[in-house]
């Protein structure tokens, strides 16, 4: 983690897809996960998404950062 002048704590690209290939590789390989409008994708392909840094791997970190800024929202109550 890199701390920016205001010492917030942000997470680099790269910091972010090691953290949502980290939170992919718990789920079994036959799982299925739909993306809404974009598809529906195995754990796998999604894994190769967020390695290629395209659009599906791209939203997958967006969903993913979201989520975990909420459960800290949430754990923090």
């Amino acid at each position: 983690m890199v701390s920016d002048n205001n010492e917030k704590n942000v997470l680099s690209d790269e910091d972010v897809r090691k953290l949502v290939m980290a939170r992919l590789s718990v789920l079994s390989s036959d799982a299925i996960i739909s993306l809404g409008s974009e598809g529906s994708f195995t754990r796998d392909q999604l894994v190769e998404s967020v390695e290629r840094g395209d659009k599906i791997g791209e939203k997958l970190a967006e969903i993913q950062m979201e989520w975990l800024r909420s459960f800290k929202e949430v754990v923090a109550i």
